[in-house]
């Protein structure tokens, strides 16, 4: 078992209530049951910091208010002790099974995707993959929340919310922002073991970046991806890579041209209208999937 203590923000639903509606959509949905976490036990303390603040006679008392929680969990192991086809395939189990479609479509937006939330265990002989960690998540029928709230994990939040218009929380968070994190995170974990100049790896200076900082180095490691490719070890890995990459170029090259067109036609969409129906959920999905190297990651392994 594993204990988790952490001080939620009050306004938020929290993570034990956003869960019992994770366990309920598990109970309809095959696909889900397995895959999430198995919460124990957990202790809501009544008291606030907006107490102590109203004390301390700090003005607006009850803004930013948080609630201290104890969680108790089954233990699992990180993902980020995987490589090869057992990380790829813990990693598109993650994707598929948990927030990354039934969930997502059922109204359970977790928008915190790191490698530190991609999680595993045994289960008859086969790694099983979780999506831990759903303090920050949302519900979609849950009224007062735009979906725009600025959170995440810089170094792995895609590219969008990075932006001066993303930290804002001008930028409605999406679907398709949720799997780039994905993306970001497979590339971060896959690369651990390339190490360049001085010992770094190509990826370490996100994490010590601010989020205007960390977009440029992510834009131009989508665009160019500066890693030698025989530093790869792992042939097939390092075109996963590629390919995803070229996936999300593809699609950013696609919404900016589709705003060109509208801006020229006399419309003015901004990012926060953006929205996106199941067909566009499955459609963005299945662009990464239709990848040679996919398809041959997700073959048995001989």
């Amino acid at each position: 078992m594993v204990a988790k203590i952490f001080w939620g923000e009050a306004s938020r639903t929290s993570e034990p209530e956003i869960l019992g509606k994770v366990d309920e959509i598990a109970k309809v949905h095959s696909s889900v049951k397995g895959h999430i976490p198995e919460l124990l036990w957990h202790y809501k303390f009544t008291n606030s910091t907006s107490a102590i603040r109203e004390a301390l006679s700090v003005p607006d008392p009850t803004t930013g208010s948080r609630i201290l929680y104890i969680l108790v969990f089954r233990k699992l192991k990180p993902i980020t002790e995987l490589y090869g086809r057992e990380l790829f395939d813990v990693w598109y189990q993650c994707i598929l099974c948990t927030c990354h479609l039934t969930l997502w479509k059922e109204g359970v937006y977790h928008r915190d995707v790191s490698p530190g939330n991609l999680m595993w265990y045994w289960q008859d002989g086969k790694r099983i993959g979780i999506l831990n960690d759903y303090d920050l998540s949302s519900l979609a029928d849950v009224t007062g929340s735009r979906g725009n709230e600025c959170i995440g994990t810089i170094p792995f939040m895609a590219i969008d919310l990075l932006s001066a218009t993303g930290q804002r929380g001008e930028v409605k968070h999406l679907y398709r922002h949720d799997l780039e994190s994905f993306m970001w995170c497979f590339a971060w974990i896959s690369l651990k073991g390339v190490r360049l100049f001085q010992g770094l790896r190509p990826v370490d200076e996100w994490a010590t970046l601010d989020a205007r900082a960390c977009a440029v180095e992510k834009f131009f490691f989508q665009g160019h991806i500066e890693v030698p490719a025989h530093l790869h070890k792992d042939k097939l890995m390092w075109k996963f890579l590629v390919d995803c990459f070229h996936v999300l170029n593809t699609h950013s090259f696609n919404r900016v041209t589709q705003l060109y067109r509208s801006m020229v036609e006399g419309d003015k969409p901004t990012n926060s209208e953006e929205s996106e129906s199941e067909s566009d959920i499955d459609g963005f999905l299945l662009s990464f999937k239709n990848t040679e190297s996919w398809a041959a990651l997700s073959k048995p392994s001989q």
